[in-house]
């Protein structure tokens, strides 16, 4: 009877000290498993190896320099179509200038033929005595300054006015000193603008002051 209870005895220890080894272990494991955990949350990258992690920083370069380069290719496309428009503003300004001015050639033509009628006009003195080619070339003077005014030609006014550099040439001066400032007391030869343009500034005589 004590050998039979002797050897429970020793199988019941042995079971004990199994299950205590098995226990040991598994807490082992557990702890083992909680320390990579916290190795990895701590480290994220310690799971990657060496050519994932370059790969990764190769991509993160080359995207940064992608952006770099949207950002130039947008920069110059809004500086092309700045060019663009403003390429766009002076033409249509010049094809408006050369519309408003294309018949500038033809009056500066047509301004020796004025002069010359009115020259003629100016040699009849005698108003009494008019003849009939006279009163010819007169109304046809009139229909000629007439046509041109209408096609924009204005004559610059200048006798008995002050003197202005920019539509007049003074081809003489006479020193008077009733005068304050230069006037104009003799037109040599008229001016003409042209839808304000000055196509040809008027000859005159000055009187400045003493």
């Amino acid at each position: 009877m004590t050998k039979k209870h002797d050897g429970t005895s020793a199988v019941s220890n042995a079971d004990s000290d199994a299950v205590n080894t098995i226990a040991a272990t598994q807490e082992n494991v557990e702890e083992m498993d909680l320390t990579a955990e916290a190795s990895v949350s701590e480290n994220p990258e310690s799971g990657q190896t060496s050519n994932e992690q370059e790969r990764i920083s190769a991509l993160e370069a080359e995207l940064q320099q992608v952006k770099q380069d949207k950002n130039e290719y947008y920069n110059r496309m809004l500086r092309t179509q700045a060019d663009l428009e403003n390429f766009r503003r002076r033409s249509r300004q010049e094809v408006e200038q050369l519309t408003m001015y294309a018949g500038e050639d033809l009056m500066k033509k047509i301004l020796p033929v004025l002069d010359s009628l009115e020259r003629a006009i100016s040699c009849f003195s005698d108003k009494n005595n008019t003849s009939s080619w006279q009163e010819g070339v007169d109304l046809t003077l009139k229909q000629f300054q007439a046509i041109l005014k209408n096609e924009g030609l204005e004559v610059v006014p200048s006798l008995n006015g002050p003197f202005n550099p920019q539509l007049h040439e003074a081809v003489l001066q006479e020193p008077q000193a009733e005068v304050t400032e230069p006037i104009v007391i003799e037109e040599m030869q008229k001016g003409y603008r042209y839808k304000e343009k000055l196509l040809r500034p008027a000859m005159v005589k000055v009187a400045v002051p003493n």
